[in-house]
């Protein structure tokens, strides 16, 4: 099982790739300004609880991140230590992200991350 977790929306286009970036294409269509960031009302899913007390995301799904902006995003300097947190607590789900700012990689991590945590995969998209 896999589910879609958007932390914050809104980005900045950074290089020639992002010419055609669906989430400016799909803001655009919907009259929003898709450089504008913004934390979303679904900042806290993975921890969010059923009545019960249990978990709402089922431990051992996939949970692909910030698939309408970019996790390390400046604007979200912020609110990213609240997410590697989330993250944390919930070492029973797996988080991937996509990003394009790798060069911000080792400013924007915990400082427990070591070599990683093997729940977090980081995946750099590339051109030219």
């Amino acid at each position: 099982m896999a589910v879609m977790w958007n932390l914050w929306h809104g980005c900045h286009k950074l290089s020639e790739g992002c010419r055609h970036c669906y989430v400016y294409r799909g803001d655009a269509r919907r009259g929003r300004d898709a450089s504008g960031v913004e934390k979303t009302k679904s900042f806290d899913v993975p921890v969010r609880r059923k009545r019960g007390g249990g978990y709402k995301v089922a431990p051992g799904t996939h949970v692909w991140t910030c698939f309408t902006s970019d996790f390390f995003l400046q604007d979200a300097d912020l609110w990213r230590p609240d997410a590697w947190d989330m993250m944390r607590e919930r070492s029973d789900l797996h988080f991937s992200m996509i990003t394009k700012r790798i060069d911000r990689l080792a400013e924007c991590v915990p400082v427990d991350w070591g070599e990683g945590w093997d729940n977090v995969s980081i995946f750099c998209t590339v051109e030219n």
